[in-house]
């Protein structure tokens, strides 16, 4: 077989409609759902949050959310000159939203709230999201934090 100018094409053409034959299969096994089901509530709340970012910019004192291995605990530390606090804790799984959990902002009287990482359903990278309010202000932060794999997970 003799390769010319035609044969190159054919084969040129083959090999483009492979390769894209096999990108169409790959993506029908990839999940395609949004990272929120009410995008659209999400995005008109935009404002809100922004806000809400701004009022924990502004503090003196700002949370600090820390993953403490030796205690085997997330710890979150709310300013202590605001008084009462009430939020919700939403911890966010990217790789897998049915991990996603929530819970009430309960502190103790030094205003901080301690998570056990058995809490969470499996180790890795978790984006915590905190909406708290206090002092007549709301307020949001976020912080990725990496928990560890431990015994306890394993089984």
């Amino acid at each position: 077989m003799k390769f010319n100018w035609g044969t190159g094409i054919f084969l040129f053409y083959g090999i483009f409609v492979a390769g894209l034959f096999y990108q169409v299969l790959k993506s029908t096994h990839y999940d395609h759902s949004l990272v929120v089901d009410n995008y659209y509530e999400e995005d008109l709340a935009y404002q809100n949050r922004y806000e809400q970012l701004a009022n924990s910019a502004a503090l003196k004192q700002k949370l600090d959310i820390r993953y403490l291995e030796n205690e085997e605990v997330v710890r979150l530390a709310f300013p202590k000159d605001l008084g009462a606090i009430k939020g919700t804790i939403h911890f966010y799984r990217a790789n897998n939203k049915d991990q996603d959990f929530s819970v009430s902002v309960l502190p103790n009287d030094e205003q901080v709230m301690d998570i056990l990482d058995k809490a969470f359903p499996s180790a890795g990278r978790w984006t915590i999201e905190v909406s708290w309010e206090a002092a007549g202000k709301q307020f949001y932060d976020e912080q990725a934090v990496d928990i560890s794999e431990l015994e306890a997970m394993k089984k």
